[in-house]
């Protein structure tokens, strides 16, 4: 009876359902934490995560040979365990602030970011000082360049902040809003689950292009433990991803469905 309490204990930490998923030589796996909601980039499924950024990392650290547990949680709880040094985060922009704090990968992908409004409300849009004065919806906890959220602490750009773009595009719809960002791939997802695509209507030129990452929090005293070496392997599986054509098919498995 001992004996199968011990394997069972065993097999439970072994396949995650314990207080954290554990590598075969019994350490803990690297936990990366992901927007549980902004497909098909990276999204809860089930008790999982789900989307490109899980798929790319997943599969970046079985070729590093190290287990990695990637959670969907809110954008704001993953910030927070960046921040804490309990996880790294997939799916992070760059910007000025965040380069003091965070160590990061190079970069997963590219994401194009464009300006939605009711299609009976359009605008001419030239840049962030065509937004001031509107009422905009954004994601919680996100970052949309230093310039933006600079006018957004000035008041300059009035923010309501939601958990999704699904949310964002309700309230856009039902007149609630005047503008939404939003990645394209995003957007057309929240859109067409809406059935609201002839309801609102993409401005040109695109809000920006932002590049997405992998991040961990830069070593401190008595704080996190540096992930560098961690980020040099990281870096060099994707390098290999890319040049096998692995790279190339987890993005179209996924972007194109």
């Amino acid at each position: 009876m001992a004996r199968l309490l011990v394997l069972g204990l065993a097999l439970f930490l072994l396949t995650g359902h314990g207080s954290g998923v554990l590598a075969a030589e019994g350490t803990a796996a690297e936990v990366i934490a992901v927007d549980e909601g902004n497909p098909p980039f990276m999204y809860a499924q089930g008790e999982g995560a789900a989307g490109l950024y899980p798929a790319l990392i997943r599969e970046a650290f079985r070729r590093m040979g190290v287990a990695v547990d990637v959670a969907a949680m809110p954008w704001k709880r993953a910030l927070a365990g960046i921040d804490a040094g309990e996880n790294g985060v997939g799916g992070i922009y760059q910007n000025a602030e965040r380069l003091k704090h965070y160590d990061y990968s190079e970069k997963l992908f590219d994401e194009v970011l464009v300006v939605y409004t009711p299609s009976s409300q359009t605008f001419p849009f030239t840049g962030i000082d065509s937004l001031k004065g509107k009422r905009v919806g954004v994601i919680r906890g996100w970052s949309y360049g230093d310039d933006f959220d600079a006018a957004v602490k000035a008041g300059t750009i009035i923010t309501e902040e939601v958990q999704g773009d699904a949310q964002n595009f309700s309230k856009l719809s039902s007149g609630r809003l005047d503008a939404v960002i939003a990645i394209s791939e995003s957007a057309a997802a929240a859109i067409a689950s809406g059935g609201i695509s002839g309801r609102v209507t993409a401005l040109e030129p695109p809000f920006a292009s932002n590049a997405a990452y992998l991040a961990f929090a830069k070593p401190l005293n008595n704080g996190p433990v540096g992930k560098g070496d961690m980020l040099a392997r990281f870096n060099a599986a994707l390098a290999s991803m890319r040049a096998d054509g692995s790279y190339a098919k987890i993005i179209a498995g996924i972007m194109t469905r």
